[in-house]
């Protein structure tokens, strides 16, 4: 192999190959056993057994000293979490935690010009739970640019915050996901009527994504969307690693759309919706989902960003494209969203070389779809006038 592959390659975001080669030359590795869980263009970062307690909040990521100082050197901001029995920790809602990662750069990726940037997995977002990447020198989440890295000790970090539920955790569990780049990613990114008309449709005009506040069946009731209930017992808590387990009508009621298409969000609920649009992404092409404004109005929006290469393109049901999911919350006050307005912006990025690797097929086929802790709604669902809903 090479030893500096980059010499050869077009900038844009690098594939699962490209990966493959930073790691064998040890610029990208992880700690103990286990191989980098790469996927078509992007590394899923996983969590170490080094947890704790922000207890003063959110610290956010500076230049000035080594993240590592805070955690491990100052008592008053930060605490060590203790494992529960089964190996797993605790996290409680509206509380703050970082862990360590068990991935870590070489600071010789900016000998390269690699650049990173993150995002949550999408099965961590749509459980109103934020985590934040931090690399370690830069002054700034979800990214790192290769210049600060030179100063870096490489380590990194995932901030979580859990909002509605109380989550449960474990080591070498996939919470985050990072995108590397040959090069700025802004001199990478795509733009033009074909390339929107190629992964939206004839009829789109822009990048952008709008909301759907349509009924779809579930269990035959109609939802547009779904509103998340409010975490109950302190002792409850979904566990992250375990997949199709919860049921999905102890935390989610099913909402729909007034007369005039519209729903009431309300402050300091979450819920999951999704857009009209349907992606089709084609080999070549990695996207980035932005928030249009990230607070629109009374709304505060976040979601997982990444869409990758295949995405929409093999749907068991046979349609073309597949819509994003929307997840929002009541910011302040309550407000009131349309069907159709304008929620994110999609940024299109090239590949760098764009060699297809089977990708995730977890949520390709998804419509108005949960994080993938629930099992499937029931054929058969009854509902009362709250919206709450269970097996008929």
């Amino acid at each position: 192999m090479q030893k500096r592959p980059w010499e050869h390659w077009v900038p844009g975001a690098l594939d699962k190959g490209q990966v493959r080669e930073l790691n064998e030359l040890g610029l990208v590795t992880m700690r103990g056993a286990g191989r980098l869980r790469i996927g078509a263009c992007s590394v899923d970062l996983s969590l170490s057994d080094e947890g704790y307690l922000l207890k003063r909040g959110s610290v956010k990521p500076s230049t000035g000293y080594p993240f590592d100082s805070i955690l491990k050197k100052q008592s008053r901001m930060a605490e060590r979490l203790s494992r529960s029995p089964d190996g797993s920790f605790l996290l409680e809602r509206r509380n703050t935690y970082v862990f360590k990662l068990r991935e870590r750069l070489d600071c010789t990726l900016a000998n390269a010009n690699i650049h990173g940037q993150a995002t949550a997995k999408s099965s961590i977002g749509r459980l109103d739970v934020l985590a934040r990447l931090i690399v370690d020198g830069m002054d700034t989440y979800e990214s790192f640019d290769p210049r600060r890295l030179k100063q870096s000790t490489g380590d990194m970090y995932i901030e979580i915050t859990p909002i509605t539920f109380n989550v449960s955790v474990r080591p070498r569990l996939h919470m985050t996901q990072l995108r590397l780049f040959y090069g700025r990613p802004e001199d990478s990114i795509m733009s033009g009527a074909e390339i929107f008309k190629t992964v939206l449709g004839p009829e789109a005009k822009e990048g952008i994504l709008t909301v759907n506040l349509t009924d779809e069946s579930k269990g035959g009731v109609p939802v547009a969307a779904y509103r998340a209930k409010t975490s109950g017992r302190k002792e409850e808590s979904i566990r992250l690693w375990v997949k199709q387990k919860e049921v999905p009508w102890q935390y989610w009621r099913f909402v729909r759309a007034d007369g005039q298409k519209r729903l009431q969000i309300e402050n300091g609920r979450f819920y999951i919706l999704r857009s009209k649009e349907r992606l089709y992404v084609p080999k070549g092409i990695a996207i980035y989902c932005k928030a249009s404004d990230e607070t629109i109005g009374e709304m505060r929006i976040h979601y997982a960003g990444f869409v990758h290469p295949g995405f929409g393109m093999k749907r068991g049901d046979g349609l073309r494209g597949t819509p994003l999911i929307f997840e929002v919350r009541g910011h302040q006050v309550n407000a009131n969203l349309k069907d159709g307005e304008k929620m994110a912006n999609l940024i299109f990025y090239r590949m760098s070389r764009g060699i297809f690797a089977e990708m995730n097929k977890s949520y390709n086929d998804q419509n108005l779809k949960l994080s993938n802790v629930f099992k499937e709604w029931p054929k058969k669902l009854k509902i009362d006038s709250d919206g709450n809903v269970q097996p008929s």
